[in-house]
């Protein structure tokens, strides 16, 4: 058993300020690193080809497969050399982008991986491979072209003869050849022992990465023993991103011969070769290339220097991190990194199957972000141009699903473990704002400005150390109409009306949700910036999710602009007509993100217990997939939070059976033991969270739902010094899984949350432990915190300038109201529009250009002048068609009095419930343009109330019916004296 007290200490000492991980003080030349202490057991419970093997039984195509990798790494590494493996047969199970278990056949050796990626077939990384051949030449060039089959060079291995552990991988290949690789942060070292007789030969196939490649080049240096070269190609699948990588290799043994190929040619002792061009719509993969042959039997070391910015710089790095260091010493160094890396979270107790799982975890958690800076602290920044990053600091890529995926569990992990590199992390979002003036690292790969989440939830945790303001004022001034700076799909309609229809697809209703998630993040950075103005508008955004929740059917559903699409099989992610609506989900499982407003939601669908029935169903079975079911898809982002529902639900014991169930069905210690792509590290941090008892399961705060530990002990403690969170749970060895009392600090609480100012400052969690559930968590006021604010504000802005229609939309179709025309109408903003012979008269909204200026029902509360009225009437419209709902009148006494509202469209002319108030004639559209007709706001016929009670407010129908309503305002007829 690992010694805690020895362990952290020397851990606390080697992982300082500027020794942090991947983050990466890696050069061997100096000083060798201090005596390791024992060897820790977390280290050696890390099994690397966990998740290597996709099972073909379950029903998730290509989902079913954690697509990680054995090979070498150091924490957030820029290189992670590894075999790529090869299998005849379809996509699926064949020509995997990384490793997959039930091939034999290695296609060689590059320098970078997406660890747990999908989009098959399109994976990229995989740079530069090479591959030993241990066969003859022929007239001192290889037997055949590589450019016209390069599968003939592919590597025959098996199982048996394959080593692996953090930092390190080994082969033997069946040619003869033993192949071992390891790494520092930039820098793969590999070692090739070959057989005694025969030719010793490197492949070296600088234009065989996963992805399309436009073009690369190779320089062979004999005199120095140096190749050298790049490639310019597409990135991970390949939607529009691509970019250049640079390699300069060092070999410790001379050349005996060499040569390069280009198409059709092989030519023996050339030293160069180039093809390349402008375009983008080739592949040239495999077109050109070198290989250099040694002395029989050599055992060679080649050290690659990786670059994204020059040639100059990928030999520099090398040089820094490696130079002269032995294989075995840059293993060691690499080990040394991970042993401290997975120190920062120490368990005690668990089965040895328990640890490994946990700890293999934690190690697949920690691959990816990856450091891009050089080490003269240059980068190549996302406008293409070279900068330098901050001394002391690192510029990181590759957020899982640009976000997406990462802002669900990782970046989270990564607070909490490497404070440090979450503050770089920040700052790299921020530095991507700034150069590409959005939030997307190019084409992004999922949807939402997830970058966002993970800024605010960081900066909740304690990443304040980066420029917070630069990054609020981004996030204000790009997600705001007219919708020119977002990189929000369908940004503009979102903005304007609160809602993407349902015709728009590209999974149009998850997008609502989740850019829902996004606005409350920003709300919560300007609030603690204290932006009020933001605040207040973002929370306001907030809750558009309330505007694909369908109250008829109590779920979360696809809208159309003439109603809800009842419909639309909510077991699906894709219907017979193909309007996919729920990315990579099915409506049941989306159906229960929105993070930062459960209590809203729970309510909505009919309250606790309704809401634990329908969450009872979904969990019925835990990894359904997204085709045809009801069940979960907890392998899988969006329902990585649905187990913590139950703590809203008053039932935090519920979440317990949960996750116990999830970690021992559907997680395992064999290659097919993740449950479905990794994507690079989230759902490994989402298992490691699933163990702690504690998840940060409101996105954009820190807060931390409880549940029960999993071990009964663990220590989290921060390299580089932050301060420890020390969490006990006595009894779960013997079979206590479920809290009954919690002791935050030595104080008692009920409440079944934690709040973030734990993470920022550490903290003792003494959790007590039963073999049964107790009462623990289940009081009305045990449950973690919903943010409601917002929820009655104005959500449309229907109103634009002349030339300006892209500043608001009322119809869906982007078609807005003249501000200019309405003025000459009498409805200029602030305006009183009275209701003749009622003595009802209404206030025309003060809003500016942009701004909501009324509100689409979904059940908003609407303050009224408290005191005694005769009368009540609503101001609006409908459009696409005439609409009704059913508000509800609160007296201050608390009765209620129900209120029938029904408006007509407003091009048609008014019905026998509504007066036209205000007449216009055009309207704005969103491309500057103008349109003829007449258009109407209507003024409903007022109902009598209750004259002898004092009004206290109205609330607007919960939903409505054919076309959308809109409500400018509602007044009430004072009553006389």
């Amino acid at each position: 058993m690992r010694s805690w007290r020895s362990a952290r200490g020397r851990r606390r000492s080697a992982l300082t300020a500027g020794a942090l991980a991947g983050a990466v003080s890696l050069t061997l030349l100096g000083a060798p690193p201090p005596a390791l202490a024992a060897e820790p057991d977390a280290f050696e419970a890390v099994d690397p080809f966990i998740g290597t093997e996709m099972d073909t039984t379950q029903n998730k195509s290509n989902d079913a497969y954690g697509n990680t990798f054995p090979g070498a790494s150091v924490p957030f590494g820029m290189v992670q050399p590894s075999p790529t493996t090869y299998k005849p047969g379809p996509a699926l199970v064949g020509e995997k982008g990384g490793y997959e278990y039930t091939a034999d056949l290695i296609r060689g050796f590059g320098m970078t991986r997406y660890s747990g990626s999908g989009c098959t077939g399109r994976y990229g990384g995989y740079e530069f491979p090479t591959i030993p051949y241990a066969g003859d030449l022929v007239d001192g060039a290889l037997p055949s072209n590589p450019s016209d089959d390069i599968r003939k060079y592919y590597l025959k291995f098996d199982h048996a003869n394959e080593k692996a552990e953090p930092g390190y991988y080994r082969v033997g290949l069946d040619n003869g050849v033993t192949a071992e690789l390891t790494a520092s942060a930039r820098t793969s070292v590999s070692t090739f022992d070959f057989p005694a007789t025969g030719d010793a030969t490197l492949v070296l196939d600088v234009s065989g990465p996963n992805n399309r490649t436009y073009g690369s080049e190779v320089t062979i240096d004999p005199a120095t023993r140096t190749v050298s070269g790049w490639m310019h190609g597409a990135d991970i699948c390949d939607n529009g991103n691509h970019y250049r990588a640079y390699f300069s290799t060092t070999y410790d043994q001379p050349f005996v011969s060499f040569g390069v190929w280009k198409d059709g040619e092989m030519t023996a002792g050339g030293t160069h070769v180039r093809k390349a061009g402008d375009a983008t719509n080739v592949d040239y993969r495999h077109d050109n290339g070198a290989w250099v042959t040694f002395a029989d039997g050599a055992k060679v070391t080649a050290k690659t220097g990786l670059s994204f910015v020059s040639v100059e710089n990928a030999a520099a790095n090398r040089d820094a991190e490696v130079g002269r260091s032995s294989f075995g010493k840059v293993r060691n160094e690499a080990r040394r990194l991970w042993k401290d890396a997975l120190g920062t979270i120490d368990v005690r107790g668990g089965s040895d199957e328990a640890r490994t799982k946990f700890y293999t975890a934690l190690y697949h958690a920690f691959l990816h972000p990856n450091v891009r800076d050089d080490v003269n602290g240059q980068y190549l920044g996302y406008d293409g141009k070279v900068h330098t990053v901050e001394k002391g600091r690192h510029f990181y890529k590759n957020f899982a699903g640009s976000g997406w995926d990462m802002y669900r569990s990782q970046a989270q992990l990564i607070a909490l473990t490497f404070p440090q590199v979450a503050n770089d992390i920040n700052q790299s979002i921020v530095l991507l704002a700034e150069q590409t003036g959005g939030w997307a690292p190019g084409a992004a790969r999922m949807q939402g400005d997830n970058l966002q989440v993970i800024v605010a939830t960081l900066d909740d945790m304690g990443a304040t150390g980066y420029d917070r303001e630069a990054a609020l004022r981004s996030m204000v001034g790009t997600q705001a109409l007219p919708a020119t700076k977002t990189t929000r799909t369908d940004g503009y309609q979102y903005f304007a009306t609160g809602m993407i229809e349902n015709r728009k697809g590209d999974f149009a209703t998850s997008r609502v949700l989740e850019y829902a998630v996004d606005d409350f993040a920003i709300a919560r950075l300007a609030e603690r910036l204290g932006d009020d103005k933001s605040h207040a508008t973002f929370m306001a955004r907030a809750q558009n999710w309330m505007n694909v929740f369908d109250p008829e059917t109590r779920h979360i559903r696809p809208r159309e602009r003439t109603g809800f699409d009842r419909s639309f099989d909510l077991r699906v992610r894709d219907d017979a007509a193909g309007r996919g609506q729920f990315n990579q989900s099915t409506g049941y499982q989306y159906g229960w993100h929105v993070p930062h407003n459960l209590a809203t939601l729970i309510e909505k669908r009919g309250g606790v217990e309704a809401s634990t029935r329908a969450l009872d169903v979904l969990m019925e079975d835990l990894d359904a997939g997204a085709y045809t079911k009801t069940g979960n898809y907890l392998s899988n982002q969006p329902a990585f939070g649905t187990p913590w529902v139950y703590n809203w639900l008053r039932a935090p014991h519920k979440t317990t059976d949960v996750l116990y169930r999830a970690v021992t069905e559907m997680y395992d210690t064999t290659p097919s033991g993740l449950p479905g792509n990794d994507d690079q590290g989230s759902l490994s941090a989402w298992y490691v969270f699933a163990n702690l008892g504690i998840y940060s399961a409101i996105h954009g705060t820190g807060d931390l739902v409880a549940t029960a530990p999993m071990f009964e002990r663990i220590v989290i403690d921060p390299a580089g010094g932050g301060e420890r969170i020390r969490i006990k749970a006595r009894g779960v060895e013997e079979g206590a899984r479920y809290t009954t009392g919690l002791r935050v600090n030595g104080r008692p609480q009920t409440a079944s949350w934690i709040g973030a100012e734990v993470v920022r400052s550490g903290g003792n969690l003494v959790f007590e432990m039963s073999r049964t559930p107790g009462d623990w968590g289940t009081g009305a006021g045990d449950v973690p915190p919903s943010y409601t604010g917002g929820a009655d504000a104005r959500n449309n802005a229907g109103t634009t300038p002349d030339g300006r229609g892209n500043l608001g939309s009322l119809d869906l179709s982007d078609w807005s109201l003249s501000r200019e025309a309405l003025a000459a109408a009498g409805a200029r903003p602030g305006a009183r529009l009275p209701l003749d012979g009622t003595g009802i008269a209404f206030t025309w909204p003060d809003a500016a250009p942009g701004e909501p200026d009324n509100w689409i029902p979904h059940g908003q509360s609407i303050d009224l002048p408290d005191g005694p009225s005769t009368g009540i009437s609503f101001l609006g419209l409908a459009t696409n068609g005439p609409s009704a709902g059913t508000a509800t009148v609160r007296y201050t006494d608390g009765s209620t009095q129900r209120v029938e509202i029904a408006f007509p469209d407003w091009a048609a002319s008014a019905s026998a419930g509504a007066t036209e108030l205000v007449t216009v004639r055009g309207r704005n559209n969103a491309d500057g343009s103008a349109g003829d007709g007449t258009f109407r706001v209507f003024a409903t016929r007022p109902v009598p109330l209750d004259p002898a009670k004092a009004v206290d407010a109205v609330v607007l129908p919960e939903g409505t019916d054919r076309g959308v309503m809109h409500v400018f305002d509602v007044a009430t007829a004072p009553k006389a004296g």
